[in-house]
């Protein structure tokens, strides 16, 4: 047994089925079932004049069978011209069976007023020229104030950007420049830098020199007097006095140290010898007591 889905599925193809639009108006496509949202206006005034019913009075089961009707109709061409016209939306008054109070009450002057209204409003907002300006289709949604107009946040924020890249590039490009300039004025005074070979030559040759004038200078070149050869003079006895000084120092701490560590075990051995005695004491009393 077919499900909903395929039923549906079929009566659409059969809706858009070729033979059933031969009387559509020129230029007007046949519709499916899954234009329902799309011609809902076209929906709603064949509702209202065809069926005598409102679409918000429908639930959405039976707007869709009535959907479907009206697609069928609407493909075979025996719906009014009017339709296939495009009649935009409807007013808010004819969407629905409700009554409005305020719609029961307006007249002819009523309307008169509100338009008035809204014409004293666009010459305020506009200027009185801007029927003038606009074409007889243009909507006051449409039109735009002529004129400079002040920047908005976002325009701020990226002229800022601007500037910092720029200042930012500026600098980049002066330090470069002065770079430029130093090189220059440095290879003015002293000559451009050797590169490559001529460099490698020139630092054998700087080399060479200083070897050669290390060995003419021979052994003037080295300081050191007598004491510091043979190891005697004065220099050399105030170190050997600092040294033994040095020992004795460190044998006195040595010996303090082993003096402490005696006498730290003699008053132990003294305290072990008493603790011992009197244990031995007690023990010869218990004795005496119990033996007699």
């Amino acid at each position: 047994m077919p499900s909903r889905r395929d039923r549906e599925r079929e009566r659409e193809q059969r809706s858009r089925s070729p033979d059933r639009d031969d009387d559509l108006p020129e230029g007007v496509s046949p519709i499916s079932e899954s234009d329902y949202f799309l011609k809902n206006s076209e929906f709603g005034t064949w509702l209202r004049d065809e069926k005598g019913k409102y679409f918000d009075e429908l639930s959405g089961e039976r707007a869709r069978s009535y959907f479907r009707k009206f697609v069928k109709a609407w493909n075979r061409g025996r719906l009014p011209k009017s339709l296939y016209n495009d009649p935009g939306s409807l007013p808010a008054t004819k969407q629905t069976g409700y009554k409005w109070s305020f719609a029961s009450r307006s007249s002819g002057v009523d309307a008169e007023a509100l338009r008035s209204a809204r014409e004293d409003v666009d010459s305020a907002t506009y200027g009185p020229s801007r029927r003038s300006r606009g074409g007889p289709g243009e909507t006051s949604g449409s039109v735009r104030t002529l004129g400079p107009a002040l920047p908005s946040a976002s325009d701020l924020v990226l002229a800022r950007e601007v500037a910092s890249e720029y200042q930012a590039a500026e600098r980049d490009l002066k330090r470069k420049r002065d770079r430029a300039e130093a090189k220059d004025r440095v290879e003015d005074v002293v000559g451009p830098k050797e590169v490559g070979r001529e460099a490698m030559l020139e630092k054998k040759r700087a080399r060479r020199e200083n070897d050669k004038a290390f060995r003419e200078k021979g052994d003037e070149g080295l300081e050191a007097d007598e004491s510091t050869l043979l190891g005697g003079g004065d220099s050399f006895k105030d170190h050997i006095a600092r040294r033994e000084a040095a020992r004795r120092r460190w044998e006195g701490k040595r010996a303090a140290g082993r003096e402490d560590k005696e006498a730290a075990g003699r008053e132990r051995a003294i305290a072990m010898r008493e603790k011992e005695k009197e244990t031995m004491d007690m023990f010869q009393k218990l004795a005496k007591e119990r033996f007699g």
